[in-house]
């Protein structure tokens, strides 16, 4: 799929519209691209939480 750099997208997970190419939105979903917002507020922590989990079940 290609994106233009000025292109109208809908976030994957709130459903807004965005400017741009937009951010990676695994692992809260599998497909599509999510605005700046829901990366920062939602994908970003989730993927901490989920690294945290993975050292802490490693040091056992």
């Amino acid at each position: 799929m290609i994106m233009e750099k000025t292109q109208e997208n809908r976030c994957c997970i709130c459903g807004r519209k965005f400017i741009g190419y937009g951010y990676n939105p695994y692992p809260v979903k599998e497909e599509g691209r999510c605005c700046g917002m829901c990366n920062y507020m939602v994908v970003v922590p989730k993927r901490l939480n989920e690294l945290y989990k993975r050292q802490k079940n490693r040091k056992k």
